[in-house]
């Protein structure tokens, strides 16, 4: 759906991906709550650039796993998009990714490995 929105309105403001729900909290099933809670695209001066916005990250085990992830969702919807309107969506370049981490964090025992 979101690939299809950036297609139909390229310049959209909307298309946002989230991950996290409501029953997400924990206060219902008692689960853990996701550390990602989604990723907005905007594209804007022939770049798609990407928000992507986390409760929480571990930055000894899981920070360089999130980036990596992120580039690659933008690259994936990058080529997906491409690949339905290969016109408009030819010349849009990777642009840049923005992480807002509420809670950026080590635990102690891999604070040495930072």
């Amino acid at each position: 759906d979101l690939v299809n929105l950036l297609v139909r309105e390229p310049l959209t403001r909307q298309a946002y991906l989230p991950i996290f729900m409501p029953e997400d909290t924990g206060a219902v099933h008692k689960d853990r709550t996701p550390c990602t809670l989604g990723w907005h695209f905007i594209q804007r001066g022939g770049r798609l650039h990407l928000v992507y916005f986390l409760r929480s990250c571990d930055a000894v085990n899981h920070f360089r796993n999130d980036v990596y992830m992120a580039i690659r969702l933008l690259l994936w919807v990058l080529d997906e998009a491409r690949k339905k309107d290969f016109e408009t969506w030819d010349l849009v370049l990777p642009g840049t990714l923005t992480m807002h981490v509420t809670s950026m964090h080590c635990f102690r025992g891999t604070f040495n490995r930072l």
